[in-house]
């Protein structure tokens, strides 16, 4: 997977105002997009942004010929700090599947206690 993370420092008391933007959705249409997950995580003093896409070098992007997406990043820019920062993947970790009921001993055999014959012996 590949990430476009987008911190957006806000003024002091912009948080309100942030909220509101959010609740009316992104201003694209996230399904004409290459991005397979987007979320949007929001703090007294920031907006995080995170777009996700298959494929380890997806050329992750916005669509800026949209013009919703530039009437939005007017509205967002009355409400920031400091200029907006692109974050790069410094760590990752994800936990390996589950792997209950998996057993890599060997497979019981002819013999074995538990085991026993593979095939009932054939009479004739």
């Amino acid at each position: 997977m590949s990430w476009l993370v987008v911190v957006l420092p806000l003024k002091e008391g912009a948080r309100e105002r942030a909220l509101a933007l959010l609740a009316d959705g992104p201003p694209f249409a996230l399904e004409q997009t290459q991005y397979s997950r987007h979320n949007v995580f929001l703090t007294a003093r920031e907006v995080v942004f995170v777009f996700e896409a298959p494929g380890a070098n997806a050329a992750l992007q916005l669509p800026g010929e949209d013009p919703g997406l530039w009437k939005a990043a007017d509205a967002w820019g009355e409400l920031l700090a400091e200029t907006p920062r692109v974050a790069q993947e410094s760590f990752s970790w994800t936990r390996s599947p589950d792997s209950t009921g998996f057993s890599y001993e060997p497979t019981p055999g002819p013999g074995d206690s538990e085991g026993g014959d593979i095939y009932t012996p054939s009479v004739g």
